[in-house]
């Protein structure tokens, strides 16, 4: 009997879904997946420039692990770039480094600065129907996403207590109140 896997940590969760090639139907050849820990991996690695060592440390894995999880990442790329393959992104066994949430009416992810008094409320609604992803290792595709995941990039956040809301396209992170602090938020910054 095979051991049980080790989840590895992911810093927040992806901001789109997947990804479909440009120039052919959707789906036409059909679908990869992509586990969430393989696009940690790609995003420490790649995006970020971190070493395999760093980013091993990064996810709480072993370097050889990180290694595996990486080329295999980078196959299914690969392949969806050649063979026009959608590339999905979801599941895998992942836990967060935080909190997340997502609240049920506007579908918003967000999470909350560590030191929050308050029970959580979603800053964009205010609506208290929320759901809890800490540690989740059976996310779907769309559990995490924000609301509609076409263009949205970044984070708003509070800049006094750091509470974390997916970014919105077209609404300013300045008409969003965060909850505890009653101040206006600020766009997350993110080297390009």
């Amino acid at each position: 009997m095979p051991r049980p896997k080790r989840n590895r940590r992911v810093f927040r969760p992806p901001l789109i879904g997947g990804l479909l090639p440009y120039g052919s139907s959707a789906g036409t050849a059909g679908q990869l997946t992509l586990l969430t820990e393989e696009y940690e991996a790609v995003r420490l690695a790649d995006y970020e420039g971190l070493s395999q060592q760093d980013s091993a440390v990064q996810m709480e894995i072993s370097r050889p692990t990180f290694s595996r999880i990486y080329e295999t990442a980078r196959q299914k790329i690969a392949r969806s770039l050649v063979e026009g393959y959608s590339l999905t992104i979801e599941g895998g066994s992942i836990e967060f480094g935080e909190s997340w949430y997502k609240c049920t009416q506007c579908n918003t992810a967000f999470s909350l600065a560590e030191n929050a008094s308050t029970a959580p409320a979603c800053p964009v609604c205010r609506s208290s129907e929320l759901k809890e992803y800490k540690g989740d290792t059976r996310l779907s595709s769309a559990d995490l996403k924000p609301r509609p995941a076409v263009h949205q990039t970044g984070y708003c956040i509070c800049p006094r207590c750091g509470l974390r809301v997916s970014h919105q396209a077209g609404v300013p992170c300045r008409s969003l109140i965060c909850p505890d602090c009653s101040i206006p938020m600020i766009r997350e910054h993110h080297p390009v």
